[in-house]
């Protein structure tokens, strides 16, 4: 009897000893789950390298780098520290052209004058052979003379509903094309209809904040040849067979990095920074990285 009651104590002890050390395992997995997401995979940078194949290219852009970034959301995980890594990173490329796809701003976070100035410098560090191009996103409208600003002052070419051209060695130019965020309320791809309609005169790379801008294009019968977009960050947070969970307004279908429709070559960057909620998970920041090929 007594041998009964002394094996149902040591038997209740070690369940409560197993439960407290299941339960000590769980705070620690949701501890270090939560400083991953918080303090680590925000932190990080990677980039992602994508070729371009397209026989419509001139045979003088043969190997053409562009390195593309997006949203930062100077503030929220991204502050100066960070903001020149990515600029050292970019250099390490050595691109011909690099392109801005808007939101540097967090419309939640005060920008003083200082950061103004910092970021302005930072980003003036940015190197690119032939040129560096800018559009607004949506979060930057509130602070858009800031942003114009800062841009400017960091020597890139701001397209706001603009095209521009570049040359070498040969006559047939690479064709930019910025138009404003969607969102924002100021887009505009009607002055270029006209010139652009069914097939673009030149090679045509068309930079727009949210990618939902290819539904525009394509009921317009506008085929531009790649398409670079930001936007989405890709939810922020991506569980396995979830997919991706904290998507922000404008992102409608578009979730994923690529889309392949009607000629058009859409490419989505998971942008840098993040909005709302200062989490990642299985969603790394990146620069995205592309050499174009005619062959």
């Amino acid at each position: 009897m007594n041998e009964n009651i002394e094996t149902k104590k040591i038997k209740n002890s070690w369940i409560k000893k197993f439960i407290k050390f299941f339960l000590l395992i769980l705070v620690f997995l949701g501890l270090f789950f939560y400083l991953y997401i918080r303090y680590f995979e925000p932190k990080m940078v990677i980039v992602n390298e994508k070729s371009i194949i397209d026989s419509n290219l001139p045979e003088s852009f043969n190997g053409f780098k562009i390195v593309h970034f997006s949203d930062i959301f100077y503030g929220s995980s991204i502050n100066d520290k960070e903001l020149k890594k990515i600029v050292k990173k970019i250099n390490e490329l050595k691109p011909d052209v690099i392109v801005y796809t808007g939101d540097l701003f967090n419309n939640t976070i005060n920008i003083n004058d200082e950061n103004i100035e910092n970021i302005k410098n930072i980003l003036k560090n940015t190197e690119a052979k032939f040129k560096k191009y800018a559009i607004i996103g949506d979060s930057d409208y509130i602070n858009k003379d800031k942003y114009l600003e800062i841009m400017n002052g960091a020597n890139f070419t701001f397209l706001d509903n603009e095209d521009d051209f570049i040359y070498y060695k040969g006559n047939d130019p690479l064709q930019f094309v910025g138009t404003s965020s969607i969102l924002g309320g100021e887009n505009n791809i009607d002055k270029f209809i006209s010139k652009n309609l069914n097939d673009p005169e030149y090679f045509q790379i068309w930079l727009n904040h949210e990618p939902i801008i290819i539904d525009n294009l394509l009921d317009n019968e506008i085929h531009p040849n790649i398409l670079l977009t930001g936007h989405t960050l890709n939810g922020l947070v991506n569980f396995p067979f979830m997919g991706y969970l904290l998507k922000q307004d404008g992102i409608s279908k578009y979730t994923n990095d690529f889309y392949h429709k009607k000629r058009i070559n859409m490419f989505v960057s998971n942008g840098l920074g993040t909005y709302k909620y200062n989490i990642r998970f299985m969603n790394i920041p990146s620069i995205n990285f592309y050499r174009l090929y005619n062959n």
